[in-house]
């Protein structure tokens, strides 16, 4: 086995390492990645439409028929998630509360049916939920920043829901529209939609953070802020490990795919919202600081989804041979 063959089994393996690749090549080169920003709406279309190639429709129609699901998994994440995450700060670390505040009162990130594909978990569970918790927001975030500050928030509900259809929903019209008029076509090449997706996601990735870096100028993070942060994500794991039971009669996969998708928040939209309501250099900062965390901390999440998936595996393995 030569090298390159080697170094693309490995990448074949390591997908998620992509988003690693993509903070890391946004901070060592963040000039080239930063001219890249006014594009990354044409990535995200670009992402969704080969995602897009490769979900089901009907499995997308059954996960939006369950209600008492995305009832549960839309009211934890947008309610009762960002109270949980800063009622403790707004006691002991005021300073740090309207962060974490901003960022867990947003919706699912755009980007998560991908995440949840290299994952191994369930890529049209993510989509439903990133489209339920995107169309929820607009009521939800005022409330809940009513409910904690006194200060009712609006958020822009046209350019999120503009947002949304052209990112989600129109490549998703386009990419059923090609599957119905060329499937051996899109089956064929069915390795490469992923690929091009992966590789787009790497590059969007390193641009964002370039984007959201570069504009803060040198990022400082006191040992104090450190701890705070670290003692802030075991926290937010016992909420997550919550969110993951909370559906108790879906599979493992499902599950683990909730839970990521209440890891993975719309980043940008709560840099919008920061800089719009609250222009604090401060706070922008340790905004990008969560970004940067949370994206560093999704390659040592995906064996929690793999050992979910092998869950899963094993159930099906041990319902067989009881039918036998």
């Amino acid at each position: 086995m030569n090298l390159l063959t080697k170094f693309k089994q490995i990448f074949s393996e390591n997908q998620i390492m992509v988003v690693l690749f993509g903070i890391i090549a946004g901070l060592v080169f963040p000039r080239l990645f930063d001219s890249l920003a006014p594009y990354t709406t044409q990535m995200l279309i670009l992402i969704f439409f080969c995602s897009s190639l490769r979900l089901e429709l009907k499995e997308i129609i059954a996960y939006a028929k369950d209600w008492k699901m995305l009832s549960m998994v839309n009211g934890f994440m947008l309610i009762f998630l960002p109270i949980l995450m800063w009622l403790p700060l707004a006691l002991f670390a005021p300073d740090w509360a309207m962060a974490f505040l901003i960022l867990g009162a947003m919706p699912t990130g755009m980007t998560i049916a991908l995440i949840a594909d290299l994952f191994g978990g369930k890529t049209t569970l993510a989509l439903v939920i990133t489209a339920t918790t995107s169309l929820l927001a607009p009521l939800t975030v005022p409330f809940v920043f009513w409910l904690t500050i006194g200060q009712a928030v609006p958020i822009p509900v046209v350019s999120l829901f503009t947002n949304l259809f052209i990112t989600i929903v129109l490549p998703f019209i386009v990419a059923t529209y090609v599957k119905q008029k060329r499937p051996k076509f899109v089956i064929k090449y069915d390795f490469w939609w992923r690929e091009i997706s992966i590789i787009t996601f790497g590059i969007l990735i390193a641009t964002i953070v370039a984007d959201t870096v570069g504009s803060e100028g040198a990022i400082s993070l006191s040992y104090r802020d450190a701890g705070l942060v670290t003692v802030m994500l075991i926290y937010m794991s016992a909420l997550v490990t919550i969110s993951y039971f909370m559906s108790w009669w879906r599979t493992n996969s499902e599950k683990a795919t909730i839970a990521l998708c209440i890891v993975y928040l719309n980043n940008t939209l709560s840099l919008y919202i920061a800089n719009k309501f609250f222009p604090d250099a401060r706070l922008m900062t340790q905004l990008v600081i969560l970004l940067l965390v949370i994206n560093f901390l999704l390659p040592p999440f995906r064996w929690i989804a793999a050992h979910a998936v092998e869950l899963d595996k094993r159930k099906t393995k041990t319902k067989s041979r009881r039918i036998k």
